[in-house]
């Protein structure tokens, strides 16, 4: 179902439009398919409109309304340009605040019944929270206590508006735990000796535990730079070289292939500059 249109208030546009490292742009609309997010995420477009399919459900959202991602999961994801480009604000939901709102909630109420993975809803209903977030987010002082405050709130809010999946979110697979461990530093030349000490599992179990989920390390390791590659495509405006060396890949050629052939769409139809 197609949502409304309505304005996003300038205090919002503009706190967000400050913080570029959650800023999504587009100016070609595309279409990105099996996306893993590893994390449950909130996303607001400013400009233009999300599409995200999951499970057989579509959500499409436009200005005025956010898009929650409840669990970690794969989907298709479409951004579409507006008037003028696609622009959107994806923050992430650490799973240390996920824990904290379960925590909370579960001791005041009951769990809500299993529900579609990726919810959407009138953006209005987290305004108080989201101007407290950027306060904290534009404060250069604020620690790391302050900003999870900050996200329980907008989960906090989300429960109180009867959107509150998330409370629900199962415990990681190992091939998510990975590609969590390798964004932070996709350069790093890994190995399965730091995974098994990152993991506390041996190299078999590790091994093990990954063809349960069918795929291996090799298989994650270069799925997980390939998606840091898409980061930096929808948040930089970095050549394409570069954002190839900063994925560990030393053949451009290489990377844009092996892209193209994970996501189904060419790299510079995302961003960057050749």
């Amino acid at each position: 179902m197609q949502l409304g249109n309505p304005q996003v208030p300038a205090w919002l546009e503009e706190g967000l439009g400050g913080l570029e490292q959650f800023i999504v742009r587009a100016t070609q609309r595309y279409s990105l398919r099996a996306v893993d997010i590893d994390q449950p995420a909130l996303v607001i477009p400013l400009h233009g409109t999300k599409l995200f399919t999951e499970g057989g459900a579509t959500a499409e959202v436009g200005v005025g309304h956010y898009l929650m991602l409840h669990r970690a999961l794969r989907g298709t994801v479409q951004n579409v340009p507006g008037q003028g480009d696609y622009r959107a604000a994806c923050i992430p939901l650490p799973w240390r605040v996920i824990g904290l709102a379960r925590s909370l909630l579960d001791a005041h109420s009951v769990p809500p019944s299993p529900g579609p993975n990726h919810s959407h809803g009138p953006l209005d209903i987290l305004y108080p929270e989201l101007r407290q977030l950027l306060a904290v987010l534009h404060d250069e002082h604020a620690d790391e206590a302050a900003l999870d405050h900050a996200l329980l709130g907008v989960l906090l809010a989300l429960h109180r508006a009867g959107d509150s999946q998330f409370r629900l979110a199962q415990d990681l697979s190992v091939a998510a735990r990975i590609r969590l461990l390798v964004a932070g530093a996709p350069q790093r030349d890994w190995c399965s000796a730091d995974f098994e000490a990152h993991l506390h599992m041996s190299g078999a179990t590790l091994r093990r535990r990954l063809a349960d989920e069918d795929t291996s390390l090799r298989t994650v390791l270069c799925d997980a730079r390939l998606h840091h590659g898409l980061a930096l495509l929808q948040t930089t405006r970095r050549p394409l070289r570069a954002i190839a060396a900063a994925c560990g890949y030393r053949s451009l050629p290489s990377f844009c292939r092996q892209f193209a052939a994970r996501f189904g769409v060419e790299p510079l139809a995302i961003g960057g500059v050749d």
